[in-house]
């Protein structure tokens, strides 16, 4: 299991007014390490509601960095190209992104997950708050520390795929029947309960010319997305031609994914290290394991 858990405390209701941070990073399912900052928010704004939370105050913060600061130093090569973990997500990743946005930073590239998603599909609880399925599962929590709460959604994601017999996070999240959230570029896709498939819903409208499919082609029974502006041909053509094999169309590149075809102007651009967001979510799945191909427009039109 290869992951990175992570927790935000705020200092006022401003995603962005980040006043410490707690990573937690897991390799091959052990231990790698922790990491805990204190973060001074640019704007320097203590709400009594949040201190009464997590009881950081403005005199905590006057000696430590701006986010910025430790993004760049420290923080991004921690989290760029890695699978994230969070209790809520939805939450942490607002924050993320928010603080980011506040000091103009781009995302980085990486796959995430809720470990509240994962443990609804796991355990059958009253609720789903960390404290609650810490104290089902026996983990010790200081809950709202940034550290002890990324310790705790590290520890819900072990135990759930010690529970699902799941070897590794691609495993898990097939098995909670979960789907993966994504940042990338300047735009992110969010954590969601359920891994609802586009495909067929996308293929209904073009029907196959011929009964007769050659079972052998490459792209029977093979899910494709096309990116890019194609030069030999209207881009509703090849989705015929892809169904008159046996192919499926998906409007964007998923886990079941196969092949991402590129218009051959959009695949120099790729070929120069410039990349679109369909490009970069392959590339983020690939790094998880799975298996799609890029394939540039020129080589599309040799396989038919």
């Amino acid at each position: 299991m290869d992951f990175v858990a992570l927790d935000f405390e705020t200092a006022n209701s401003s995603r962005g007014s980040v006043c410490s941070i707690g990573l937690v990073e897991y390799e091959k399912g052990k231990l790698k390490r922790e990491y805990y900052r204190l973060v001074k928010p640019k704007q320097n704004y203590f709400a009594s509601i949040n201190v009464s939370i997590h009881g950081i105050t403005k005199e905590d913060v006057a000696d430590a960095p701006e986010f910025d600061v430790l993004w760049e130093r420290e923080i991004r090569e921690l989290l760029e190209g890695k699978f994230l973990v969070a209790h809520n997500a939805q939450f942490d990743m607002s924050v993320l992104r928010a603080v980011l946005d506040q000091y103009n930073l781009p995302y980085p590239m990486l796959a995430y997950n809720c470990s509240v998603n994962i443990s609804k599909k796991t355990w059958t609880l009253p609720r789903y708050k960390l404290n609650v399925v810490s104290d089902y599962l026996g983990i010790e929590l200081e809950h709202h520390h940034a550290l002890d709460d990324a310790r705790a959604s590290a520890q819900i994601l072990l135990k759930a795929a010690e529970e699902l017999q799941a070897n590794n996070v691609k495993e898990l999240v097939e098995k909670t029947n979960t789907m993966n959230g994504m940042m990338f570029d300047t735009s992110y896709e969010p954590a969601k309960l359920n891994n609802k498939r586009r495909a067929k819903k996308q293929s209904e409208s073009y029907v196959a010319a011929t009964s007769e499919v050659d079972t052998t082609h490459l792209f029977y029974q093979s899910h494709i997305v096309f990116t890019g502006k194609l030069e030999a041909m209207k881009r509703e053509e090849a989705v015929q031609r892809i169904v008159d094999r046996g192919g499926k169309l998906q409007r964007n590149v998923e886990a079941s994914t196969n092949y991402l075809i590129v218009g051959n102007a959009t695949f120099r651009d790729y070929m120069n290290g410039k990349r679109n967001s369909q490009i970069e979510r392959t590339e983020m799945l690939l790094a998880e394991g799975h298996a799609i191909e890029i394939i540039s427009e020129s080589d599309f039109l040799k396989h038919l």
